[in-house]
């Protein structure tokens, strides 16, 4: 591929990418999750 089109898909991406995190509702993390995050040692959490 060449450069000029690797650069125009990145781009599309990207924006798509930022378009679809401001258009789909993302679900706040709830107890149970944490819960488990916190069973995790600090250094190896996700």
């Amino acid at each position: 591929m060449r450069t000029r089109t690797c650069l125009i898909l990145a781009l599309a991406t990207a924006l798509l990418g930022l378009g679809l995190r401001a258009v789909v509702p993302v679900a706040p993390v709830d107890d149970t999750y944490r819960e488990v995050v916190r069973a995790y040692p600090p250094g190896e959490r996700p």
